[in-house]
């Protein structure tokens, strides 16, 4: 069993820092521990055991990115099932919203990128983002096929096209 995810916050007051260790929960299964793991690139990324929902504290998704070992081009060839997609999309948009495992507040809903069909949850405070089960291997192979239709970009440029406006909102 892998050990239980904890984040240490550091705060402080007038220069004098303090620490306090935080369990982290999932938002489904409130009663069930996070569990680290480790993902590609040496990403330690934090799990639930029970939905294998994933948590992503701010720039893991980018790392993962930044280098790609997993080979997703048979499922480019693949059709993707869009009417289904588009069902779970717009089902998981109008879903209640679920608390940040980190910062304990309620999360944003948001499609990655426009028509990507793939719905995160964001953190507008800590910047961390829960995925369901599937969902990340979804965005790499979204990503994979913006590749293949913009080969100038990188697969970091278009993983930030999708962001950008949950990190630069007035």
């Amino acid at each position: 069993m892998s050990p239980p995810a904890r984040r240490v916050f550091l705060s402080g007051y007038s220069g004098v820092f303090w620490h306090q260790e935080v369990t982290m929960y999932c938002p489904y299964h409130t009663d069930v521990e996070l569990e680290k793991t480790i993902y590609e690139a040496d990403v330690e990324i934090d799990k639930c055991p029970k939905c294998r929902g994933i948590w992503l504290d701010p720039g893991e998704l980018e790392q993962i990115q930044k280098t790609q070992e997993v080979d997703h081009s048979a499922r480019l060839e693949v059709g993707e099932n869009v009417e289904a997609a588009t069902y779970n999309r717009d089902r998981q948009l109008t879903a209640s919203a679920i608390k940040c495992p980190t910062c304990d507040i309620l999360m944003e809903k948001h499609e990655h990128d426009e028509n990507s069909l793939i719905v995160i949850d964001f953190c507008s405070k800590c910047h961390g983002i829960w995925l369901d089960e599937g969902e990340l291997e979804a965005l790499e192979i979204y990503y994979e096929r913006e590749k293949l239709k913009h080969p100038e970009k990188t697969r970091l440029q278009i993983l930030l096209q999708g962001f950008y406006y949950l990190y630069h909102r007035a």
